[in-house]
């Protein structure tokens, strides 16, 4: 049977409302730590906790890592640029003009190359290198957009000299172990030796029962696929980041292929994003929407996940309503 796994924020962290989620079937709860500091993250825990104390059941509290993302920097207003326009990517922020992004990638220059195409702000925002200059790129938006602080940078196709996780990664780690969360999911997985990483320092800390989910989000998983699954405990189709770093069409084809593999390896595995996402502020989903939920299902997807849907949407419940209903009716078939 698939289940629904939500994630925490404002919107649900009540007691009545994580009262209604578990009445729900609702048992794993994620906390997306580039949205949580360790402080707030305790506060809802413990109140977890005691709703756990008060119903005599358990949640599984899975802690999503940050992994070192890349980001343009603070703009004091936003950028519009219009296609076909030509501007700088800098990576001191010194050398920044009007017009210029800063990026907080320090090898950008050197690992992007000439006519790679850089996405901006999760995908939305594509810019093509035209020239490398010794301390800034210079790109052509590909269209016209609007760019604010502090948006998300995809480089697909290139291989950036990032560690898998920050130390930040690992004291989230230890809190995560001393404040009863069962899972720890590690962002862009690359390798099974990666896993491995993680997996050592638990073992180091005396915390190896945790489970590890591997999240596979760029394009380096391509060909390690078989040694990630087998050196996880769970695997998370994380569309969002993957949609950015490989071509929008074989996302489907992706998902469904990881999916029959984590079947055949008995792997459980979670598809995510955007699966009810105008549902953050509309009542009632679209036909596409229903019909994603509908063919995760049948491809047999032991999750389907809700990020924003229940995090900040105005709807988060009625979310998790809809999901049980399509759940149900595709596992009549």
């Amino acid at each position: 049977m698939t289940n629904i796994l939500v994630t925490m924020w404002p919107a649900i962290n009540n007691t009545k409302m994580l009262t209604k989620l578990y009445n729900d079937g609702v048992r794993i709860l994620r906390f997306n730590f580039p949205h949580y500091d360790q402080e707030s993250a305790l506060k809802d825990a413990n109140n977890i906790h005691e709703v756990e104390k008060k119903l005599g059941g358990k949640f599984d509290l899975l802690l999503d890592t940050s992994w070192p993302q890349i980001r343009t920097w603070v703009l004091t207003t936003p950028i519009s640029y219009t296609i076909g326009e030509k501007f700088r990517i800098v990576v001191k922020e010194n050398k920044r003009g009007d017009r210029d992004l800063f990026c907080d990638y320090p090898k950008l220059i050197n690992d992007a190359q000439t006519d790679s195409i850089i996405k901006i702000d999760s995908g939305l925002f594509d810019v093509k290198v035209i020239e490398k200059w010794s301390e800034s790129l210079v790109v052509e938006a590909l269209i016209s957009f609007t760019v604010g602080s502090r948006r998300h940078v995809n480089l697909p196709g290139i291989h950036c000299d990032l560690p898998t996780l920050t130390p930040q990664d690992f004291d989230d780690t230890l809190f995560a172990t001393k404040n009863g969360f069962s899972h720890i999911a590690m962002s862009f997985t690359r390798s099974g030796k990666d896993i491995q990483w993680l997996r050592d320092f638990l073992k180091q800390n005396n915390w190896s029962q945790i489970k590890i989910m591997a999240k596979i989000e760029n394009q380096e998983w391509i060909g390690n696929l078989d040694e990630i699954i087998d050196a996880s405990d769970m695997i998370m189709v994380a569309r969002g980041d993957l949609w950015t770093e490989l071509p929008l069409e074989t996302i489907p084809v992706h998902q469904m292929n990881i999916i029959k593999k984590c079947k055949e390896k008995n792997k459980p595995v979670i598809v995510a994003t955007q699966m009810l996402e105008t549902m953050i502020t509309n009542p009632i989903p679209t036909r596409a929407e229903v019909s994603d939920i509908f063919y995760a299902v049948r491809e047999w997807a032991d999750y389907v996940m809700l990020s924003g849907e229940t995090a900040v949407g105005k709807y988060p419940l009625q979310c998790v309503e809809v999901m049980k209903k399509v759940i149900e009716q595709a596992e009549k078939l």
